[in-house]
C-alpha cells in the first residue's frame, strides 16, 4: 500500500479514524484530570568553597570539590536526615500514620525510619553542575510540600553541623589526654638533661670544647718544642761522649767555648803558659819560679778540665731534664686527650638527650596547635553551608501537565487512529482507485466514471421532480 491508497483508505474509513483519535484524545485528558495531582517544591543550598571558621582551611581541587558535592548530595539523601526531618515536623504524631505504618509493615521496624523511607521516595536532589544543591519534595499538597522541603534543607544544615563539632569534640577530649602525655615527656627529658649537665658539670658544651681543644693544642705545641729541645740536647751530649772517647780534649767542644767561666781559665792558661815561655828563657828549670809557673799551669789545666767535664755532665743531666719534661708533657697531653674523648662521649650522650628533648617539645608543639586548631572548629557554629532560597508554595502543580498532556494525546491519538485504519484497511482489502483495479485484476480499464450521487437516495427522480432526468444520470465522460 502506498502513499495515495492509503490516504485513500484514510477517506473512505474517516469515521473510524475520528474515533479513535477522539477516544484517546479524550481518554488522555479524563486520566490526566483523575490523578491526584503533584507539587514539586524546591529549596537551594550553597556550597561555600572557602570556610571561615577553621584554624587550617582546605584548598580542595576541582575533582575533590566534586567528590565532596556528590558526598553532600547522599548526605543530603541519607537516613539520618530523613529521620530527622520527621523528628522535626513530629510526622509520627499525625493522625492516619501509625495505622498506615501497621499497615504496611506490620508493626515491624522503627516508625520514624519507615517514614523517613517514604519521604526518601518522594526527595530528589541535584547539584545542577555547580556549587548549589537543589533539594525538590513531591506531594499532593504544595504547603506540604515547601514545608518538607524546607525541613530537608534545615535537617542538612543541622546534621552536617553537627558532624562538623561533634568529631571534633571527641577529638578535643582525646588531645586532652594526649597532652598530659606529651607534657611529661617534656618535663621528664628537661629533667634528665639538666641532672646530666649537673653530673658533667656541663654549663656550656660548646666553649668548654673549645678551651679543652686550645689547651690540647697548646700542649701540643710545648710537647713539640720539647722534643726538638731534647733531640738537641741529646746530639750535644752524644757528641760530647764520642769527643771523650776519642781522647779528643774538650776545650774545642763549642759549648765549653762558649761557657763564660771556662773562658777566663783558658784566658788565665794562656798567660800562665806565656810568663813561663818568658820565664823558661831566663830561668833553669829547677828554678823555684818555673816550677811555680809550671804548678800554675798545670792547676789551670786540670781546672780547665773538670770544668769540660763538668760541662759535658751538666749537658747529660739537661738531656734528662728535657726527656723528663717531653714524659711530663706527653703524660698531659694524653690526659688531655682522654678528657676531651669522655668530654665528646659526654657530648654524644648530651645531644641524645637534647634530641630527646626537642623531639618531645616538638610533639607536644604540633598536638597543642592541632588541639588548639580541633577546639576552635569543635565551637564553630555554621559551616560551609548556606540556605540560598527556601523553598514557597508551587502554584502550578508540577503533574499533570494539561498542556503537555493534550499535546501528547493528540500526537498519540493521529498515530494510533492511523495505526487502526491502516490495520482495518488490510484486514479488508478494497478497490479504491483504478490503480488497484489494474494491479490486482491485471485487466486494462475502459473509463472512469465521475462520482454521483442520486437525488433523495433514488437512481432516477421522480415524476414531479423538476429535474430532468438527463441531469440525474452521471455523465459518461
Amino acid at each position: 500500500m502506498d502513499l495515495s491508497q492509503y490516504i485513500l483508505a484514510l477517506k473512505a474509513r474517516r469515521k473510524a479514524f475520528i474515533a479513535v483519535f477522539a477516544i484517546t484524545v479524550v481518554a488522555a485528558i479524563v486520566v490526566a484530570l483523575l490523578i491526584p495531582k503533584r507539587y514539586d517544591a524546591t529549596a537551594t543550598i550553597l556550597i561555600d568553597a572557602r570556610d571561615e571558621q577553621t584554624m587550617s582551611p582546605a584548598h580542595l581541587s576541582p575533582r575533590s570539590m566534586a567528590g565532596y558535592i556528590f558526598t553532600q548530595m547522599d548526605l543530603i539523601a541519607s537516613g539520618k536526615v530523613a529521620t530527622k526531618v520527621a523528628r522535626d515536623l513530629k510526622l509520627a504524631q499525625q493522625p492516619g500514620v501509625r495505622e498506615d505504618w501497621e499497615k504496611d509493615t506490620g508493626g515491624v521496624g522503627s516508625l520514624e525510619e519507615w517514614i523517613a523511607a517514604n519521604l526518601l521516595e518522594k526527595l530528589k536532589v541535584d547539584s545542577g553542575a555547580s556549587n548549589i544543591l537543589i533539594v525538590k519534595f513531591s506531594a499532593n499538597d504544595p504547603k506540604k510540600a515547601a514545608t518538607i522541603a524546607n525541613a530537608f534543607a534545615k535537617a542538612y544544615l543541622d546534621v552536617a553541623l553537627e558532624l562538623r563539632t561533634e568529631p571534633s569534640r571527641e577529638a578535643v577530649a582525646w588531645f586532652d589526654e594526649q597532652l598530659k602525655a606529651l607534657r611529661a615527656d617534656v618535663k621528664n627529658s628537661q629533667a634528665k638533661l639538666t641532672a646530666y649537665q649537673k653530673e658533667k658539670g656541663i654549663a656550656g658544651a660548646d666553649e668548654r670544647m673549645d678551651v679543652e681543644y686550645t689547651r690540647l693544642a697548646e700542649l701540643t705545641g710545648e710537647l713539640g718544642r720539647a722534643r726538638a729541645a731534647t733531640l738537641d740536647a741529646q746530639t750535644r751530649y752524644k757528641q760530647a761522649q764520642d769527643l771523650s772517647k776519642d781522647g779528643v780534649s774538650l776545650e774545642a767542644f763549642p759549648e765549653v767555648l762558649a761557657n763564660g767561666y771556662i773562658i777566663t781559665i783558658k784566658g788565665a792558661l794562656q798567660g800562665a803558659e806565656a810568663r813561663l815561655k818568658e820565664q823558661s828563657e831566663i830561668y833553669g828549670p829547677n828554678h823555684p819560679t818555673i816550677q811555680r809557673t809550671q804548678a800554675e799551669v798545670g792547676s789551670l789545666r786540670e781546672r780547665l778540665q773538670a770544668e769540660a767535664k763538668k760541662l759535658v755532665t751538666s749537658l747529660g743531666n739537661a738531656v734528662a731534664q728535657s726527656q723528663k719534661r717531653v714524659d711530663e708533657l706527653q703524660a698531659s697531653a694524653k690526659e688531655q686527650q682522654d678528657r676531651i674523648m669522655k668530654m665528646r662521649e659526654g657530648r654524644v650522650d648530651l645531644a641524645v638527650l637534647t634530641r630527646d628533648l626537642e623531639s618531645a617539645q616538638r610533639a607536644y608543639d604540633g598536638a597543642l596547635g592541632r588541639a588548639i586548631a580541633v577546639k576552635v572548629d569543635s565551637k564553630a557554629r555554621q559551616t560551609n553551608l548556606a540556605m540560598l532560597t527556601p523553598a514557597v508554595e508551587p502554584l502550578k502543580p508540577a503533574m499533570p501537565k494539561m498542556g503537555l498532556v493534550s499535546a501528547l494525546s493528540v500526537v498519540v491519538g493521529l498515530l494510533l487512529a492511523a495505526g487502526v485504519v491502516y490495520v482495518l484497511e488490510m484486514m479488508d482489502r478494497r478497490v479504491r482507485s483504478r490503480t488497484d483495479l489494474e494491479s490486482r485484476l491485471a485487466v486494462p480499464s475502459l473509463g472512469i466514471l465521475s462520482r454521483w450521487t442520486p437525488v433523495g437516495g433514488r437512481l432516477l427522480p421522480s415524476p414531479n421532480s423538476p429535474v430532468r432526468a438527463a441531469r440525474a444520470l452521471p455523465h459518461p465522460w
